[in-house]
């Protein structure tokens, strides 16, 4: 009895148990992976903590200079508790550091005139060329620490998106999910680019902005080639289409002709 009970209730039981602790086992452990994905993606990390908080600085500092070089005013925002927004401990401090960047950033946000006057086209235009040499220097410090804390992210980023498609062909992500993060990426790309545009704003003996734009130029050489490319494969395609449909048309015909041609053979032969 003792000896049934074991085969048929507790060895059940036991694969029963193995086969639901693997399953839950596999899913947390896809899950953490998603986590880790998405948390890159959604900014949801530390690093991208310390680099939001010091471009932050990098904008105050810039709207300092441009208050002082176009309207002739000397602003004393205090940037450096920027560097106490990177602790973990989110105190009353923190809050009140927090709202304090916060209300800079809105009024330099709603401040029109600035927004038109940094929205150029052509970088020897910007009003960064009307810094003396040693704030050109300061911002050019501040730009590349902004860019220093930005390539990392940047980097992992894009080696990330591989994994957006194992996720994606494993039903992890749907469709809108998935375009979702291609914007994302599409934004870190253009906050790099963007880099290199005021690198250039600030001088014009910096050659990344030429590399930029020869590169950005050839990208949309070869995407026009593709389309064209895209275009002309499908123009073929169709007449492909049309041509065997055609010459299924005319064989048909050829055969209704000859199936004719027989057929008053015979009767003449039978006559």
């Amino acid at each position: 009895m003792l000896f049934l009970y074991v085969i048929f209730v507790i060895i059940p039981f036991l694969i029963f148990s193995f086969f639901v602790y693997r399953n839950v086992s596999k899913i947390i452990h896809e899950k953490n992976r998603r986590n880790e994905f998405f948390s890159c993606l959604k900014y949801d990390n530390k690093q991208y903590d310390v680099y939001d908080n010091f471009s932050n600085k990098y904008e105050i500092e810039k709207y300092i200079y441009y208050l002082k070089v176009e309207r002739g005013i000397e602003a004393n925002y205090d940037t450096e508790i920027l560097e106490g927004l990177n602790d973990e401990t989110k105190n009353e401090k923190y809050k009140q550091n927090l709202q304090y960047i916060e209300n800079i950033l809105d009024d330099i946000y709603n401040d029109t005139k600035y927004i038109e006057d940094s929205e150029v086209d052509n970088p020897q235009n910007s009003w960064m060329r009307k810094l003396a040499n040693e704030d050109i220097v300061k911002l050019k410090v501040l730009l590349l620490k902004k860019a220093i804390c930005f390539l990392p992210i940047c980097n992992k980023i894009f080696q990330d998106k591989n994994k957006k498609y194992r996720l994606y062909n494993n039903y992890y992500i749907d469709d809108n999910m998935s375009k979702q993060l291609d914007g994302q990426c599409d934004e870190f790309l253009e906050e790099f680019n963007r880099i290199i545009f005021e690198a250039n704003c600030l001088t014009n003996k910096w050659d990344a902005y030429r590399i930029y734009n020869h590169n950005k130029a050839k990208a949309e050489e070869e995407k026009k080639k593709k389309e064209e490319l895209k275009n002309t494969l499908k123009k073929q395609k169709l007449k492909e289409k049309k041509l065997k449909e055609t010459t299924e048309k005319a064989n048909l015909l050829a055969n209704e002709i000859i199936e004719e041609e027989n057929s008053k053979k015979k009767k003449k032969k039978n006559k």
